[in-house]
């Protein structure tokens, strides 16, 4: 019977990815229900080096294959690697970051195993059926981002596939050894993508998850004269920028900049809202900040209800005093 809540570690350029602890923290979580073990497969050329990242990472269990090559951008070939790996393992549920990498890989990892895979989960909730059995509830925003629904695997159907989006779980601190097997019978094939080049992307998502201190602009900073005077403070303060849906629906910040339930959660230590009314949506997203400055022409703009400190006035009066300082 399938058993084991399964996490994907991964990985470039010799290195575990900070999402892979997120996820780990998503798995102890289920595990407080099910009691099973917590699972991690890794794949790489330099499989030992990330073995070691994973040890203390508080996984009870590590499965990982050894490559011949550097496997990066081959998810047709390392989809195969790590279908056959989940075939051996069998676990009941499988943690995925939801990163271009994580979706390209399982989607077809889903294919392989016959297996259902759902995208961007923001929560996961455990859930006992008649017969005693577990399974996760799902929830997810979709229909355009404009609603929010909780899908369930099908019965019987192994293993419950998900990714996870960065951010919606704190990192997971604590430690223990965690038993180590290598699957020397599993090799990676020959991929049809041949890598001719890697350029590093211009720092967005990353930036805002690791960002201490993060601006974010509301409807009240569509305006191209407000907007302006957003990046011109947080050019000074060095501050990364986020935003809510408006402005990622008019394509002032990118989405992966979008900040709330149908975005991203950040955790800075300090978080000023910039013409922000204070909606659900966003504040689940920054609800774990340190500090939090807010600034709306509306004293009543909900906001002030999470704010540390607060500014009833028009932000464009407020960025220009402080820029001109």
């Amino acid at each position: 019977m399938a058993n084991g809540i399964c996490v994907y570690a991964e990985n470039y350029n010799g290195k575990i990815e900070p999402v892979t602890a997120e996820l780990i923290s998503a798995a102890h979580k289920i595990k407080e229900t099910t009691n099973e073990p917590i699972q991690a497969i890794v794949a790489g050329s330099e499989c030992e080096a990330l073995v070691d990242q994973l040890k203390q990472s508080g996984v009870d269990e590590i499965y990982a294959v050894r490559t011949d090559r550097d496997c990066a951008f081959q998810d047709d070939a390392l989809s195969q690697v790590v279908a056959e790996m989940l075939k051996k393992i069998d676990p009941s549920s499988v943690l995925v970051p939801a990163t271009p990498m994580g979706r390209s890989i399982f989607s077809r990892v889903a294919v392989k195993l016959n297996c259902g895979l759902t995208a961007d989960c923001t929560e996961l909730l455990v859930d006992k059926r008649e017969d005693g059995s577990y399974y996760i509830k799902q929830n997810k925003p979709s229909f355009g981002e404009n609603v929010f629904v909780t899908i369930v695997t099908k019965e019987g159907y192994y293993p419950q596939m998900m990714t996870v989006r960065p951010g919606v779980y704190t990192p997971y601190e604590g430690a223990g050894e965690a038993e180590v097997t290598y699957f020397e019978d599993i090799s990676l094939p020959e991929s049809k993508i041949e890598v001719t080049s890697a350029v590093p992307a211009e720092a967005e998502t990353d930036s805002i998850l690791a960002a201490e201190v993060v601006v974010v602009g509301g409807r009240g900073a569509e305006e191209p004269e407000s907007f302006a005077l957003l990046k011109a403070f947080a050019d000074k303060i060095g501050a990364a920028i986020g935003g809510t849906r408006p402005l990622a629906d008019t394509g002032q910040i990118p989405f992966q900049n979008q900040i709330g339930q149908t975005g991203f959660t950040i955790r800075p230590k300090i978080c000023i809202s910039l013409g922000v009314s204070g909606a659900i949506q966003h504040t689940e997203g920054i609800k774990d900040t340190k500090l939090m400055v807010a600034i709306n022409t509306d004293e009543n703009a909900p906001i002030y209800n999470i704010a540390d400190y607060g500014i009833a006035a028009d932000l464009n009066e407020v960025l220009k005093a402080y820029l001109e300082l």
